[in-house]
């Protein structure tokens, strides 16, 4: 990815990644301000996202919290009956607070 200069997406949803290897994603993917637009399939036409009851986990926080950041479309976030853990959901309130268009 740091050497890409073509890729605009990558949907890791599921991909079974480590936190320390999500973050490491999320690094790359702020390199490049104006190239990659998102990491977990939250793409800027979506409007509404059900991550609910998925067992998700921290890094699945990262990346999510990662598309939240730079994504202006979507008004609606369900994330409940996961596993983030404190630090999960600490990722996620930080990316809500730069985005101004989730409002459920």
């Amino acid at each position: 990815l740091a050497a890409n200069a073509t890729l605009t997406s990558l949907n890791m949803l599921n991909s079974w990644l480590t936190e320390e290897g999500a973050r490491a994603l999320v690094a790359v993917a702020e390199s490049k301000p104006n190239q990659v637009k998102f990491l977990y399939g939250i793409d800027e036409d979506t409007t509404s996202v059900d991550f609910s009851e998925r067992g998700l986990g921290p890094a699945d926080a990262v990346l999510i919290a990662f598309d939240l950041r730079v994504n202006a479309t979507v008004t609606k976030l369900d994330c409940n009956d996961n596993n983030f853990g404190d630090e999960g959901a600490h990722h996620i309130a930080e990316a809500l607070k730069v985005n101004a268009t989730v409002t459920e």
